[in-house]
């Protein structure tokens, strides 16, 4: 339950760039709107332009809307976003005709200029991240598009959102109890994991706010009531430096809000993770992947277990709650190197943990590499799909749905200790996220469920 955080600032865009326009955000998906449900909205508001935002999870049902949008209202221009359309945007207009346009990339710039040429009848050539067909045929087809200063933006209006109540869950165990969003502070990843997208949508550019920036949207957050936001930066702490300028502002200003952000192993030094503490940042999330360098080196991940390791303890000498993330089954991975995982995972005994069966995604190095050597089917760009799909010789579903179920008791089976009793009662007193947490979850039957050992969801 985030908030669309792209929408907001592609709204926030058009809006000074195109005063008269009257712009709604419709969240969807956090309204839990159905195909029909989406498209009695859109015939509510008989908008002259529909954009939306897609993901490879969720292209096909997006496709279901548009589709039925377009049948009612055939003069309406639909514009199409997001990770899954930049990746695959020939193959989109070409089996979608009701999609007039695709911006690939950023929009901030995009969109705006986009609706002035149409506006006014002009040439759609100059259009940045555009790509679309021509009378005639033939594509424009431009290179994605990237804001490089980000300082330049105006901060995300959450009002257009109305009184949606949004907040972070994890399988039905709230994790956070007041007013609560979300920011980004920086964009974009200078890695190349294989099985992660973010790379090639930002070309390997991480952009990042000024700490000045930063801190001001959360002094704006902090006086609207806001009192916890998750940071979904994917590199928060890549600049050390700027993470500790902007603990400094936080504390300087007095901003009491409980944050959560991801950080890299690698980034990741007791004295820097004292000052994030200090300045409210009470949980941090790391993706770890996997015990076996053999995979972490498939992953291209460029860090170590023994990194992760260092990085889990640090965060728990700070004070902080820490999560940590794994992947199993890369097709190189045997069950052991997945029971090792399991097991590193039970001796770091971090707050949190989430496993995750590998998915090959569209945009990815890993779905590149599959398509080059043939093992992609023409239809396959369309879904996502998880790695027992190409290679169930290799571990099957029921395998690795085993596996994850076996990586969560384990990770249950850690706190079921005398150390683990201990630990728990030094992050309560420590952690007012975790007192939160823990008291705010006592009459949850999910959360009751999870500490019995029936946390099951793969």
């Amino acid at each position: 339950m985030w908030p669309p955080l792209g929408l907001l600032y592609i709204a926030g865009a058009l809006k000074k760039a195109r005063p008269r326009d009257e712009i709604s955000i419709v969240d969807a998906f956090c309204l839990n709107y159905t195909v029909d449900q989406m498209v009695e909205r859109i015939a509510e508001e008989r908008p002259d332009v529909l954009g939306m935002n897609c993901s490879t999870h969720t292209f096909l049902v997006t496709m279901e809307t548009l589709r039925k949008a377009h049948e009612l209202f055939p003069e309406m221009k639909i514009i199409l976003g997001g990770y899954h359309a930049t990746f695959a945007a020939r193959n989109i207009l070409r089996e979608y005709p009701f999609i007039d346009h695709i911006i690939k990339g950023e929009a901030e710039r995009a969109l705006p200029m986009l609706l002035d040429r149409i506006e006014n009848g002009q040439g759609l050539e100059d259009v940045e991240g555009l790509t679309t067909r021509r009378e005639d045929g033939s594509w424009i087809d431009r290179p994605l598009s990237l804001i490089n200063d980000l300082d330049s933006l105006d901060y995300p209006d959450r009002s257009l959102l109305g009184d949606l109540r949004y907040g972070y869950y994890f399988q039905g165990i709230p994790l956070t109890f007041r007013k609560f969003t979300t920011i980004s502070t920086s964009r974009g990843c200078p890695f190349s994991c294989t099985y992660c997208s973010c790379a090639a949508f930002s070309e390997r550019k991480w952009r990042y706010r000024s700490a000045e920036n930063v801190v001001g949207e959360m002094e704006m957050l902090y006086q609207q009531g806001y009192r916890e936001c998750v940071l979904v930066d994917d590199n928060f702490t890549q600049n050390t430096a700027r993470v500790e300028e902007i603990c400094r502002l936080i504390t300087e200003r007095r901003i009491k809000m409980r944050l959560y952000c991801e950080g890299r192993a690698g980034h990741a030094s007791l004295p820097l993770l004292k000052k994030m503490k200090a300045a409210g940042f009470n949980v941090i999330y790391f993706g770890a992947e996997s015990s076996s360098p053999r995979v972490l080196q498939f992953y291209n991940k460029r860090q170590t277990p023994q990194r992760t390791e260092e990085a889990v303890a640090n965060a728990k000498k700070a004070g902080m709650l820490v999560i940590t993330s794994y992947i199993i089954g890369a097709p190189i991975e045997s069950k052991e190197e997945m029971r090792s995982t399991i097991d590193f995972a039970r001796s770091l005994r971090p707050h949190g943990v989430q496993y995750n069966i590998l998915d090959l995604l569209v945009g990815t190095p890993l779905w590149d590499d599959l398509k080059a050597k043939g093992v992609v089917k023409e239809e396959d760009w369309k879904t996502n799909h998880r790695v027992f799909e190409y290679f169930p010789e290799n571990a099957s579903q029921a395998e690795l749905e085993s596996l994850v179920r076996d990586g969560y008791g384990a990770f249950m089976d850690t706190w079921k200790s005398l150390g683990g009793l201990k630990e728990l009662l030094h992050v309560l007193i420590v952690n007012p996220t975790a007192r939160s947490i823990i008291f705010g979850n006592l009459t949850n039957p999910n959360a009751r469920k999870a500490v019995t050992g029936g946390l099951r969801n793969v």
